[in-house]
């Protein structure tokens, strides 16, 4: 992965959508601030949906998998390509955020063209913890 110095702010193309939304295309890609591994990604033709991402490898140093050729092919990647992976995060019932390691989403920053790739691989789950949003109730 390429690493970039600049906050990343893009229109990004799912040629085959989302799972879940195959008729999304055409999607925004924010990072929150510059170096931070929190972004938004938001439907350019249905803003009402959006989804949490972060940069895996801020939290999980030993994330790693093959990017297979076919997969290399349909995003247009090549050895000297600037690429980012980011995995989509959920806020689970009972306030637990969880990171879908399983399904990272790949990003061709030089064409813009994105894939989310289901892995085949058991070390990583769907719905790994990254931490509790505690809830403060108000006493009466």
């Amino acid at each position: 992965m390429a690493a970039s110095t600049e906050l990343i702010e893009m229109k990004v193309y799912f040629e085959e959508g989302i799972p879940g939304f195959l008729d999304l295309r055409f999607f925004q890609i924010k990072q929150q601030e510059k170096d931070s591994p929190f972004f938004l990604l938001v439907s350019l033709e249905n803003p009402s949906i959006e989804f949490g991402l972060i940069n895996p490898f801020s939290f999980f140093s030993n994330y790693e998998f093959q990017v297979d050729q076919q997969m290399k092919g349909q995003l247009g990647i090549n050895d000297d390509t600037a690429i980012i992976v980011l995995n989509i995060v959920t806020i689970q019932g009972g306030g637990e955020v969880t990171v879908n390691m399983k399904a990272p989403v790949i990003i061709n920053l030089d064409n813009q063209k994105a894939k989310q790739v289901i892995l085949n691989d058991d070390r990583y789950p769907i719905r790994q913890p990254l931490f509790s949003i505690e809830r403060k109730v108000a006493s009466e």
